[in-house]
């Protein structure tokens, strides 16, 4: 399942669908959206951004016709390895929107960022 997270609050409901790398990881990118850029915001529209977490070949199909973001063709910020089973990926978008991309490993797309690590 796609899960696409602007808030802390909503960061914190996912508490135990996660390993605690990942959980860890989207709650504190999380509340620091919240406090630059505030609460309520539009997560899609106005300044910040989002975090996805992408558990399936299937989740990267739906990030790209739904929100329009390939990551076939992604240029990541910054990359990193969470463990054996994730990545974290930084998309810096504008200077002050940017998506995080919980990646599982599993997914065929997560080898094209292992040179960026």
């Amino acid at each position: 399942m796609l899960y696409i997270i602007g808030t802390k609050k909503e960061a914190e409901r996912l508490k135990g669908l996660f390993s605690n790398e990942v959980f860890t990881a989207v709650v504190g990118i999380a509340k620091i959206l919240d406090e630059a850029y505030g609460e309520g915001r539009n997560i899609f529209e106005d300044d910040g951004g989002y975090v996805c977490i992408v558990e399936s070949n299937l989740d990267v199909d739906k990030l790209k016709a739904k929100y329009q973001l390939d990551l076939e063709e992604a240029i990541p910020e910054y990359c990193t390895k969470l463990s054996d089973e994730w990545l974290q990926i930084f998309l810096l978008c504008n200077n002050e929107f940017g998506i995080n991309i919980m990646l599982s490993t599993q997914t065929t797309v997560s080898k094209n960022f292992y040179d960026y690590i």
